[in-house]
């Protein structure tokens, strides 16, 4: 396997940071009890902010915009941002979310890949955690990042899984694009 990996930090501009403050990371923001994280075979559970609904759930590609116009327009804005300065430029995303995470009772979600089709992976920590992701080569981790706000990491459709926070919350922004 041929790994596909870029990280970035300091591509988030002072409007991103506000929004992030202001509307994401304040108390009054919205977020959804998700029944598990991958597969109905281990029951963790998170709570998320969907953004995008993913393609593949979506009705001839309508009712893919799960939010308001500002979060929808913001969140595109970082994540443009983020793949501006790794230089890629996304067709289109094909799933985004706001994503909290915390101690579930479990040690990590199971490892996946988020689409059955080619793809590649967003995520920006928008905290520092102790909840790392790893990415895999079959069973073996090549790649293991540390949450730290600010950070964004990109990489093509491989496995690969989160462990959960020992304490604290895991938030992030998720996105796939092709």
């Amino acid at each position: 396997m041929t790994l596909f990996f870029k990280e970035s930090k300091g591509f988030l501009t002072h409007r991103n940071e506000n929004f992030l403050t202001q509307t994401v990371l304040n108390v009054d923001f919205p977020f959804f009890l998700q029944g598990q994280a991958v597969s109905d075979n281990q029951k963790d559970f998170y709570l998320t902010h969907k953004v995008l609904n993913r393609l593949e759930q979506s009705d001839n590609h309508q009712r893919t915009i799960n939010t308001d116009i500002e979060i929808y327009t913001h969140t595109l804005d970082i994540l443009n941002n983020f793949c501006d300065s790794i230089g890629v430029k996304p067709y289109f995303y094909t799933r985004a979310g706001y994503n909290l995470t915390f101690n579930c009772g479990f040690d990590k979600c199971e490892p996946h890949q988020d689409h059955e089709y080619d793809h590649k992976q967003i995520i920006i920590y928008l905290n520092d955690s102790d909840a790392t992701t790893c990415i895999l080569d079959g069973k073996k981790v090549v790649k293991e990042i540390k949450p730290e706000q600010g950070k964004g990491i990109c990489f093509n459709n491989v496995p690969h899984y989160q462990h959960y926070p020992k304490s604290g919350a895991r938030l992030v922004l998720v996105a796939t694009f092709i």
